[in-house]
């Protein structure tokens, strides 16, 4: 008699949270991809946004976006003899997490003939009240002189929709 009095609290439980109206945390990865926008493809980035939920059903759930990549910066003395030769300029990444048009957070990264690792969170604080999109762009930068520089387009990526 208990465990069948048990089972139905927990089912009852149960209903309560899968209703619509309750919050439930939730997370969805999207995969990302920027680049320099030059012929050689110099500066690269490619990873993962991993949006997170606190758990939220306003119309912006995600108050954070686990950030995992590289940036690579072109030629690396791993790559094959090419026709891009090295041209003394190094690549930054930036990526900047929108609430509506305000801007909540931004990362940068650079590295110069290189790969490196990317891992960080945008987002996140008491004060993000939700992101609604993470615009991404590699630009590039010399190295010993002061800009003129250039920069790839700029990717956004919109807050996927939560199943």
């Amino acid at each position: 008699m208990r465990a069948t009095r048990l089972l139905v609290a927990v089912a009852a439980l149960a209903a309560v949270f899968a209703s619509p109206g309750v919050a439930q945390a939730a997370a969805v990865t999207q995969p990302f991809h920027a680049d320099s926008g030059d012929a050689c493809k110099y500066g690269v980035t490619d990873g993962a946004l991993n949006w997170r939920s606190a758990g939220t059903t306003s119309p912006v759930p995600f108050t954070a976006v686990d950030v995992s990549g590289k940036l690579v910066d072109h030629p690396q003395p791993v790559d094959p003899i090419s026709t891009c030769r090295d041209d003394g300029y190094f690549s930054t990444v930036t990526f900047v997490a929108y609430a509506g048009t305000a801007e909540v957070d931004r990362e940068s990264r650079s590295v110069d003939n290189a790969s490196t690792p990317l891992s960080f969170t945008l987002g996140g604080n008491s004060w993000t009240t939700g992101i609604s999109r993470v615009v991404v762009q590699v630009c590039r930068s010399p190295l010993h002189t002061l800009p003129p520089s250039y920069c790839g387009r700029a990717v956004t990526y919109p807050a996927p929709p939560i199943a």
